[in-house]
């Protein structure tokens, strides 16, 4: 049968809805629905293209697939489990309206009848009346562990998944060993990191799911305030066990939400000032109270982990669920729990659950041991022809350069801010050279250029290096490979001295160390970057404008090179230049 042994998973939101195909422990492809549709997070949309663009790649059609995952536990939803477990929180705390309603559209989303009913109801819709190939399922904080564990490059290890919720859990330290995952500890609703941060991103002015790193960011420009630290203390707390967390969801659910629906009055009174307003100006009490907050969820991530290790002696550590973007939180673990190597999944967030839960399916079915992750290129590609046609199309001077690599460093050295179109998408948040915009680290000025002409953000967010893998040792000497940009690595003077533009105020680099054989075009573009100027290293950020998810086609390249101060445009084999555009 054409599509034996291929396992579709589906993360089906609200946010950032996907979809990815699995084969043999082999992740044959994976895309967002926002890249897709053009609209940032694809809220409440059903991850419909994303599901045609797995189907496609795999050269298979939906009904011939083995089966399809989703990550929540089904069973849980469908026996009244949960359903008995916010009973049993309604009877400790005074639950509001708002929660109940939510807590009931949750049970009723997820039981088995409703969640078979839903798919089929779309997969009827856009794929006619066919064969319905069987759903399954894996508990939402399993999907997250197995998929951080088992592509990591080390075994044992400790699992910390961390979210805001996933069916009841919150958190959850496991232990991986071999094919084996034991629970070590867990941590349900209320008491959740992912809901205390996304509470301060809504009070700070940011949009919750989306502003987390805005937040992470400005911590960076605060000091330790005491009457701050003292408040936020009383909304997240160690628990009686002086290990795990508490929080106080009087602060968060339970009360009036005049302000948000993300945290109570209560939390205004706490804190004795009204929530920042978007757009408005931020100012020292702001970043004194994100420092807070920032200190707070990495001090209860590292008194958990810090217990891992001293129990089990087993001293690398994998993170998954979303909290595991916080690349502070991640370093902050290195540092001071008594890991020695960490692997954050680079999907760690519930979109990146879709290949997680394919992984497990496919692994449960079948055997398949999920293959260690190095690479992220599982998105859409588009060839040389493909390429030139649209370039043909839109009447542009190109230039086919014989050493492409080598063109686009001059062109960098040179001041130029240049978007990089090369091969698959990255999947996950973090352009990693396919879906780039690329500057020179030696000019602020030149950094500040990319922030005011191209991508329009606040100042005090930093921007992150691509650093040649070989150049590590020069610029950090951690020694812990950072491929995929889920650590903010502590610089050497000689990153500051050599590449300022990319070092963050706290003397950190949120670093993607480029190796030849998974970012071949990258790298040759740092490798003559090196050679023309010394510094083998980029300012590297997202190929997007504010508002908007990275670039997928060239049509969605070629708009954003005119929209914003881009100077040039490498797609494909291409170059494109606004100077030769403009004589």
């Amino acid at each position: 049968m054409p599509g034996e042994g291929f396992y579709i998973g589906i993360s089906e939101g609200p946010v950032d809805p996907a979809a990815a195909v699995v084969r043999d422990g082999h992740v044959v492809a994976y895309a967002e629905e926002e890249r897709l549709v053009r609209v940032k997070h694809a809220y409440g949309r059903y991850p419909i293209r994303a599901l045609r663009y797995c189907l496609d790649s795999a050269g298979v059609t939906l009904c011939d697939v083995a089966a399809v995952g989703i990550g929540w536990n089904v069973d849980e939803y469908t026996d009244g489990t949960v359903g008995e477990f916010f009973a049993y929180l309604a009877s400790i705390w005074p639950v509001d309206h708002a929660t109940q309603r939510w807590q009931r559209a949750t049970m009723e989303r997820f039981t088995r009848r409703a969640l078979v009913a839903r798919h089929h109801r779309q997969w009827r819709r856009h794929f006619g009346d066919i064969a319905m190939p069987p759903i399954t399922w894996a508990p939402h904080h399993f999907t997250h562990a197995f998929q951080a564990s088992m592509q990591a490059p080390f075994d044992p290890a400790l699992v910390l998944t961390v979210d805001g919720s996933g069916d009841v859990h919150t958190t959850v330290l496991w232990l991986r060993s071999g094919a084996r995952l034991e629970r070590l500890r867990e941590i349900r609703m209320p008491h959740s990191l992912g809901w205390f941060y996304a509470a301060f991103t809504e009070y700070l002015g940011f949009d919750a799911y989306d502003g987390e790193y805005q937040v992470m960011g400005l911590a960076a420009h605060g000091s330790p305030d005491a009457a701050l630290a003292a408040a936020v203390g009383k909304v997240l707390l160690p628990a009686e066990d002086g290990i795990e967390f508490r929080l106080d969801p009087s602060y968060i659910h339970y009360g009036t939400h005049s302000w948000s629906g993300r945290f109570t009055d209560a939390l205004v009174d706490l804190l004795g000032r009204p929530p920042r307003s978007p757009g408005a100006e931020v100012d020292g009490w702001h970043r004194d109270l994100a420092f807070s907050v920032q200190r707070a969820l990495e001090e209860a991530a590292c008194r958990l982990v810090r217990w891992g290790v001293e129990r089990t002696g087993v001293r690398s550590l994998c993170i998954g669920g979303g909290v595991g973007l916080n690349v502070a939180m991640n370093a902050r673990l290195l540092e001071d729990s008594g890991v020695e190597r960490l692997f954050a999944h680079p999907l760690c967030a519930d979109s990146g659950a879709a290949a997680g839960v394919a992984l497990a399916v496919c692994a449960r079915e079948t055997g398949a041991a999920p293959e260690p992750l190095t690479t992220l290129a599982l998105g859409p590609e588009f060839g040389e022809h493909e390429i030139k046609a649209v370039l043909d199309g839109c009447h542009l001077d190109y230039d086919r350069p014989i050493d492409l690599a080598e063109a686009v460093a001059r062109d960098l050295a040179a001041g130029w801010i240049v978007g990089c179109f090369q091969g698959r998408m990255e999947a996950g948040p973090r352009a990693l050279g396919q879906r780039s915009i690329l500057a020179d680290p030696r000019s602020v000025t030149i950094r500040d250029r990319v922030n005011e002409a191209v991508k329009q953000r606040e100042d005090w967010r930093p921007f992150g290096p691509a650093v040649l893998a070989e150049a590590e040792p020069r610029y950090f000497g951690h020694g812990h490979d950072s491929r995929f940009m889920t650590l903010a690595l502590r610089a050497n003077q000689r990153l500051v001295d050599e590449a300022p533009a990319v070092v963050h105020t706290d003397g950190t680099a949120r670093a993607q160390l480029v190796h030849r054989e998974s970012s071949p075009e990258l790298h040759a573009v740092l490798t003559a970057f090196g050679r023309l100027t010394g510094v083998p290293v980029l300012l590297n950020t997202s190929f997007n404008v504010k508002g908007e998810p990275m670039v997928c086609t060239p049509q969605d390249a070629i708009r954003t090179f005119f929209a914003t101060g881009l100077d040039a445009l490498a797609i494909g084999p291409y170059l494109v230049r606004k100077s030769a555009l403009a004589g």
